[in-house]
């Protein structure tokens, strides 16, 4: 009795609220849909853009259904490029995994609602600070025949606000065959070129003695 009592407690906690979370795999199967999932899928289905309040109103931690319904094949498309979207307003290191990952597998992707995806990733990714390969991830999507994506990567290269998103992006700007492509990424290095700090100045010499007007 003691023996089974024991086991159940150590089953509780392994998987009760305080196991370690991580990013799923971006090539996994769609989870079972809980209800907690199920309110933030249906707020998405309504609200084109969400907000961090009404995400944590509907869970404390919505950052799992947000990735879950991402990765729902059987969701509707536009509803899990809203999901994405919204990984934004919740940051931490496993939706950072999660979208650098997500960028990576679908950076040539030709259908339409794994694009979508894709362009929605690249913003979120660009936005949330911390991840130091998103600049060369991002860069992976100028391998897209697809303009939208071209575009979205360059908006999420600006965002990053990293040292190498000028290269990055210079290199691009010379191959880029679209125009308003081409004019996004003049866009996004001006705006570089102006948040860039200036440079320390040089430590001042050693002051000199003021003359004395009486010598």
């Amino acid at each position: 009795m003691h023996l089974t009592c024991l086991a159940i407690f150590t089953a509780v906690l392994a998987f009760g609220p305080n196991a370690s979370a991580s990013a799923p795999d971006v090539g996994a199967p769609s989870v079972q849909k809980t209800t907690a999932r199920s309110k933030v899928e249906t707020y998405l289905a309504a609200h084109d853009v969400a907000t961090a309040a009404d995400l944590h109103a509907i869970e404390p931690a919505p950052e799992k259904s947000l990735m879950a319904i991402a990765l729902d094949t059987h969701a509707e498309g536009l509803t899990r490029a809203r999901a994405v979207a919204a990984l934004r307003l919740v940051p931490s290191p496993a939706v950072l995994e999660f979208l650098g990952k997500l960028v990576e597998k679908n950076a040539k992707a030709t259908d339409a609602v794994d694009r979508l995806i894709v362009r929605r990733a690249a913003v979120a990714l660009g936005f949330l600070p911390g991840a130091p390969n998103a600049p060369e991830q991002l860069a992976r999507l100028f391998d897209n025949d697809d303009a939208e994506v071209r575009l979205d990567a360059v908006i999420g290269l600006g965002l990053t606000r990293a040292d190498t998103a000028p290269d990055i992006l210079r290199r691009q700007l010379a191959v880029e065959p679209v125009a308003r492509v081409r004019d996004q990424i003049e866009r996004q290095l001006r705006t570089l070129a102006e948040t860039v700090p200036a440079p320390a100045k040089a430590p001042a010499g050693p002051q000199k003695a003021p003359m004395r007007s009486d010598w």
